[in-house]
C-alpha cells in the first residue's frame, strides 16, 4: 500500500490567518484529490458521479455481460482443455462481442469415453463472472436471426452470489439452479429468474449430437452490488499533527447504510506481513535479509512463502466508525492523535435498488501539536451509580521546546457534569474560566494560565454522576491563542499515586436499572400564581448500554391515564420532566393524588417505579 505524500498532492489548506496552524485535507468532490489517487476501490464506481464514490449499480436495460471484463469478469470452461472445441479459446469471444451477427458455434464432437461416461457427446460448459455481485433478474441468448436450427434445446442454468459462504471448504463454487429446460424451441430464449444477488452464472448445454450456436449470452438486472468500499493509503501529513474534525456529503436511500472509517499511525505502514519459514507452522514477521516486509516484498513473494497479514498495533491505532449522519455537520475523529499518518476507509452497504454516495471527504488538522504528548487519568475509577461524586482530572504535560502549550481544557462523557470546584497548576491553585451549556450537562470548557513547561501537572476537581459502566472522560487541550484543532488527552499515568491509569470509570454491574422517582415541588398548585406552577420529576437511568423504550405516565388513583409525558426510547442518563397539571386535552386535572409511573423495557426485563404527586389550588 502506497504512502500517500502531502506536498505531492493538489490537497486543500486553509490558512486561517498569521499565526494559525488549522489545515484541511480534501478528498473528492471539486478541487479535492481524487479518489482513485490515494486509495484502492472494490466494487466502486467512481464516474458516475463527478468527484463522488458511490457502490457498483446497473438499471433493467444495461447487459452485464458486455461490461463484466471491464470490472475484472470474463468467460471460461472450467473443464479440461483437451473436451474443449479447438477454437474455443478464440471463439468464445463472439458470445459476448455485442455483435448478434457473430456467434460461437458448437459442432458435434463424440465422446470416445462414452462407455465409462454414458454420454456420447461433449459440450461445452460456460462459466460467465461478472466481476462484481449485482441483483440479477433475467437472462437472454439466441441464435443468428439466419441460423434459426441452431438454436439449444435442452440446458441448465445456475447461479452463484461470490460469497465465500457459497463456496466449499475447497474453494469450488456451490451452484443453485435455477432453469432446468428440456424442450426449449424458441430461437431467442429469455427467462426471468428471482431477483437475487448474482456474480457466477453457469450455462450448461445438454451433450448433444446436434449443432447450437450463441450469437449473445446476455444478462439483466437492476440495484446496487451489496457492498462495496473505499481503502485510502497511508495518507502523510508531513509531521506530528493533532487531529480535528472528519466531515462529508452525499446522499444515502433509507434502507442503505454507509459507515466511514478512520485510523492513525506512526509509520507508514498499518499491516505486518509474515513469511513461512519453511519449519513446521513457523512464520515470521522479517523477509529473508532480516527486516520487516513492506506490502510490495510480501505481494512478491510466492503464495507458499506468503503468511498471515496482522494489525500494527504498536504503531497504529484500531479503526474508528462513524456512521453517516455523524459526520454530515462534522464529528470529532476518534483515533488518536497527535498523529503523522492517517488512513481512512469508506464501506457501502445496499439493499436491492436503495444505496448511497459520498461527494467529498475532508478532515481537519494541526501542526505542530501545541503538546508532545498530554497523558490524563481520572480519580476515583470506580463509583456508585446515580451519587454525585467530586472527580480529580490529573494531566501530566510533555513539551518540547518548540511547542506552545495550552491554556484551554474540554471535558467530554456521557455522565452528568456538574459544577467545577477548583484548579490546581503543579499542585498551586490557580484562577480559571469556565464555559458551560445550560442544555448539554455532558461538557464544559475551562480556561487557566498557559503551561508551556515540559512535565507541568493540571489538576481540575469537578462534580459528576456516572450511570454506565466504563463510562470514559475524554479530554482536549488547546492554545487559545491560534485557531487549531484540540489535541486529545491520551490515557496513561498522570500521577503516581492515583491508580487508575486511564479516563474510564466503572460502576456496579448490579442493581436496578431505575433510579428512585422525586417530584418536586409536591404538592404543586397550577392555578397560574406563578408559585408552584408545575412539577419537576427526576429519575436516573444507569447499566444500559444502548438505548430502550422508556415511559413516563401520570395516572390517577382510579387507574385512568391523565397524560403521557415520555414514550420516546432512553439511554443511561439524569431525566428531568415537567408537569404542568393537564390532561391530554389541555384541561387542568382535579386536585387529589396523582401517581407518576416510570417504565424501561430492558433485555433483563421490565422495571417500574412509582411516586405520588399531590396536585391542590
Amino acid at each position: 500500500m502506497k504512502q500517500v505524500q502531502m506536498w505531492a498532492l493538489a490537497l486543500t489548506v486553509i490558512l486561517l490567518g498569521e499565526g494559525e496552524a488549522r489545515e484541511i485535507y480534501h478528498l473528492g468532490g471539486t478541487g479535492g484529490i481524487s479518489w482513485n489517487e490515494v486509495g484502492v476501490t472494490t466494487f466502486v464506481d467512481a464516474d458516475k458521479v463527478p468527484g463522488g464514490i458511490r457502490p457498483l449499480g446497473t438499471e433493467i436495460g444495461d447487459n452485464l455481460i458486455a461490461t463484466m471484463q471491464g470490472r475484472g469478469g470474463d468467460l471460461t470452461s472450467l473443464v479440461s482443455i483437451y473436451t474443449l472445441p479447438g477454437d474455443w479459446q478464440e471463439q468464445r469471444s463472439l458470445l459476448v462481442d455485442g455483435d448478434s451477427t457473430t456467434a460461437f458455434v458448437h459442432p458435434p464432437r463424440i465422446n470416445f469415453f462414452a462407455t465409462t461416461s454414458g454420454i456420447p457427446f461433449y459440450t461445452v460448459p460456460m462459466f460467465f463472472d461478472l466481476g462484481a455481485p449485482f441483483q440479477v433478474e433475467r437472462i437472454r441468448f439466441g441464435v443468428r436471426s439466419d441460423q434459426p436450427g441452431r438454436k439449444i434445446r435442452q440446458f441448465r442454468f445456475y447461479v452463484n452470489d461470490g460469497r465465500e459462504e457459497s463456496k466449499t471448504d475447497k474453494g469450488d463454487l456451490v451452484w443453485t439452479l435455477v432453469r432446468d429446460e428440456k424442450d426449449n424451441l424458441n430461437t431467442q430464449v429469455e427467462f426471468d429468474i428471482e431477483p437475487q444477488v448474482v456474480r457466477h452464472l453457469y450455462l450448461h448445454p445438454h451433450e448433444s449430437g446436434e449443432i447450437w450456436e450463441i450469437a449473445e449470452f446476455e444478462a439483466y438486472g437492476r440495484g446496487f452490488v451489496p457492498s462495496a468500499s473505499f481503502v485510502s493509503d497511508p495518507i502523510d501529513l508531513g509531521q506530528v499533527s493533532s487531529l480535528g474534525r472528519i466531515w462529508w456529503n452525499g446522499n444515502l436511500d433509507p434502507q442503505a447504510k454507509i459507515l466511514i472509517q478512520t485510523r492513525s499511525g506512526d509509520d507508514e505502514q498499518p499491516e505486518i506481513y509474515w513469511r513461512k519459514t519453511g519449519v513446521g507452522e513457523e512464520e515470521v514477521p522479517l523477509g529473508q535479509n532480516g527486516r520487516p516486509m513492506t506490502r510490495q516484498e510480501y505481494l512478491a513473494m510466492p503464495q507458499n512463502v506468503q503468511g498471515k497479514v496482522t494489525q500494527d498495533l504498536e504503531n497504529w491505532s484500531v479503526w474508528q466508525t462513524y456512521e453517516y449522519a455523524d459526520g454530515l455537520a462534522g464529528t470529532r475523529i476518534l483515533s488518536p492523535g497527535p498523529r503523522q499518518f492517517v488512513q481512512l476507509r469508506v464501506d457501502f452497504f445496499s439493499t436491492g435498488q436503495q444505496g448511497g454516495q459520498i461527494d467529498s471527504l475532508y478532515f481537519e488538522y494541526s501542526q505542530p501539536p501545541v503538546a508532545r504528548e498530554v497523558v490524563g487519568e481520572i480519580h476515583p475509577g470506580s463509583v456508585n451509580s446515580f451519587e454525585p461524586v467530586r472527580f480529580t482530572y490529573a494531566i501530566r504535560t510533555r513539551l518540547d521546546a518548540d511547542q506552545s502549550g495550552f491554556n484551554a481544557l474540554e471535558i467530554r462523557t456521557h455522565a452528568q457534569l456538574e459544577i467545577v470546584h477548583s484548579v490546581r497548576i503543579d499542585r498551586e491553585v490557580v484562577a480559571f474560566e469556565q464555559e458551560s451549556d445550560l442544555d448539554d450537562p455532558h461538557s464544559f470548557k475551562i480556561s487557566f494560565p498557559r503551561i508551556a513547561t515540559d512535565q507541568t501537572l493540571l489538576e481540575v476537581e469537578f462534580d459528576a454522576r456516572v450511570f454506565v459502566y466504563g463510562t470514559t472522560f475524554s479530554g482536549s487541550v488547546t492554545d487559545t491563542a491560534v485557531d487549531e484543532v484540540a489535541q486529545e488527552v491520551t490515557p496513561g499515568d498522570a500521577v503516581a499515586e492515583l491508580l487508575n491509569d486511564g479516563l474510564g470509570v466503572r460502576t456496579s454491574l448490579q442493581g436496578d436499572l431505575l433510579g428512585v422517582v422525586e417530584a418536586v415541588p409536591n404538592p404543586f398548585s397550577p392555578n397560574g400564581d406563578g408559585i408552584n406552577d408545575q412539577v419537576e420529576i427526576s429519575y436516573t437511568l444507569q447499566r444500559l448500554t444502548d438505548a430502550v423504550p422508556l415511559l413516563a405516565e401520570i395516572y390517577d388513583l382510579a387507574g385512568q391515564r391523565v397524560r403521557q409525558l415520555r414514550g420516546a426510547p432512553g439511554a443511561s442518563a439524569f431525566y428531568r420532566l415537567v408537569w404542568d397539571g393537564r390532561n391530554e386535552q389541555g384541561e387542568l386535572a382535579l386536585p387529589g393524588l396523582y401517581i407518576v409511573r416510570i417504565v424501561v423495557e430492558a433485555d433483563s426485563g421490565d422495571e417500574e417505579k412509582l411516586n405520588q404527586i399531590g396536585l391542590v389550588y
